[in-house]
């Protein structure tokens, strides 16, 4: 048990523990798997909590990481809590925000009720980014304008729009989300 970790725990939670213990401990190795029975899966998780509220795709992150990231701390959360801590509007919220900037401008609009359909519209944006980016690139070496390439890219941008706008029509309810 670290002084940190000791630290941590309010003084006045770990004091009043103590203070309504009913026995004495025998040894310091009881009092020690006592004392982290009793308050080792509140600190988890309000660590855990914590760091889901900071989640952010790195910059050279690809959705797909993200997501494994972020389902993983999202399963470590509901295996800790004995209830549901976070709704599913609170689950998408926290997805999109943790998105790059970039994604989160064209995603955010077209975000519907539940995560599953914000992580299709996330992954098709990046590809359309990506692609996007490939055939800017490309147009460059062949020697195409830039404002040639502009508006190829403004045309695949609108397609990506438009097939989401359509998608979001077409879906009906929304599914509860749960981490693979």
């Amino acid at each position: 048990m670290t002084t940190a970790y000791i630290a941590k725990i309010s003084e006045f939670t770990a004091g009043k523990w103590f203070e309504n213990l009913e026995e004495p401990f025998e040894n310091w190795q009881a009092f020690k798997d006592a004392f982290l029975q009793q308050f080792t899966d509140n600190y988890i998780s309000i660590t855990l909590r914590n760091c889901f509220h900071n989640i952010k795709q790195e910059t050279s992150e690809t959705v797909m990481t993200y997501l494994g990231r972020f389902n993983k701390l999202l399963r470590q959360i509901r295996q800790l809590e004995t209830n549901d801590y976070y709704s599913d509007a609170q689950i998408l919220d926290q997805f999109i925000a943790g998105l790059k900037d970039k994604l989160i401008k064209k995603v955010h609009p077209h975000a519907s009720a539940d995560l599953a359909t914000a992580i299709r519209h996330t992954k098709s944006y990046e590809m359309a980014i990506e692609e996007a980016n490939h055939t800017k690139l490309v147009n460059l070496a062949i020697g195409e304008t830039s404002s040639a390439a502009e508006e190829k890219i403004d045309q695949l941008t609108k397609n990506v729009e438009s097939y989401f706008t359509n998608q979001q029509q077409q879906q009906q309810q929304p599914q509860r989300y749960q981490p693979p």
